[in-house]
């Protein structure tokens, strides 16, 4: 799991630094997260290729789209085929194919837009899941969880003790199928797989207030990516406009027992501040914490 920052500045794009948007390689699945403006170009930019497969867009405020119109053109540009997935929150399926059609019309290759709702998943596969949150900064707003399917380590000295010899037998027990050891007797799946581990977390939160809801979708995240627009000097600004501090940032991963933390969404009046927001959010939380800027990236790795 690879997490590129894209685009980091909060509400408009500065000289640096563009809107909103987080590129995800999951599984070898290539997934945005938000797609601000000129997203398509800065991917280019930081090695993270615009040919993705999906689009996850937590709210539809411009500096969260504007760059969707302009991905879809630079795909057809580059005799994309397949099927490109976007997803918003449902009850903004027809703004989001207005503002694509609006700015470029049909492309060649399908782009087939998705409602998602709190009650099940946006994405799910075999090896990860996206689930969304309800949070209070507009009435169709999200914040995204990615969620590493448990797994189990396969215990090989077991297998061996159970007269159970290396080859495709291996395999077969690690898909569940019970196999024959070497003195007939009858070897399950349970017998040679670990407990069931946790799979790594990434946590999205989109623009926010500090409510519940983001400290318990947050709980125990490997890497907590939060929408933390202002300093604590802010702290009225930002209630006012529903959006968090750093300091608030840092409370929340606190709480929730993150691992690690990445500010991002920042205004433009701290760009060159990053050691102060830093500094504003360790001072409550004790793991790592980055104030990230577009062409940013880690590997999250398993503990």
């Amino acid at each position: 799991m690879r997490v590129t920052a894209v685009g980091t500045s909060g509400g408009v794009p500065t000289a640096r630094y563009g809107t909103s948007c987080v590129h995800l390689n999951l599984f070898g699945d290539e997934v945005l997260f938000d797609c601000g403006e000129g997203s398509g170009q800065r991917l280019m930019r930081y090695d993270a290729s615009p040919d993705v497969d999906a689009v996850v867009v937590s709210h539809f405020h411009a500096d969260h789209t504007l760059g969707l119109p302009g991905l879809v053109q630079a795909l057809e540009m580059n005799d994309r085929e397949r099927p490109l997935d976007v997803h918003v929150p449902d009850g903004r399926t027809g703004r989001a194919v207005d503002t694509i059609e609006g700015a470029y019309g049909r492309p060649s290759y399908p782009v087939e837009v998705h409602g998602y709702t709190d009650d099940g998943p946006v994405i799910e596969t075999e090896e990860y899941g996206i689930r969304p949150f309800a949070t209070p900064y507009t009435d169709h707003s999200h914040g995204l969880v990615v969620e590493e399917a448990d797994r189990r380590e396969f215990l090989v000295e077991e297998a061996r003790a159970l007269g159970v010899d290396p080859g495709p037998k291996y395999g077969r027990l690690q898909e569940g199928q019970a196999v024959e050891a070497d003195d007939g007797t009858t070897v399950e799946p349970d017998d040679v797989l670990s407990e069931p581990v946790a799979g790594r977390t990434v946590v999205y939160t989109g623009d926010t207030r500090p409510i519940p809801a983001v400290v318990e979708a947050a709980s125990d995240a490997s890497l907590l990516i939060y929408s933390a627009m202002f300093a604590e000097a802010e702290a009225e600004r930002a209630r006012s406009t529903g959006h968090s501090t750093a300091a608030e940032a840092g409370r929340v991963a606190a709480e929730a027992g993150s691992r690690r933390l990445w500010l991002t969404h920042i205004s433009p009046r701290h760009e060159d501040e990053e050691d102060r927001l830093e500094s504003e959010a360790a001072a409550a939380f004790d793991g790592e914490v980055v104030a990230v800027r577009d062409g940013d990236s880690t590997t999250v790795s398993r503990e």
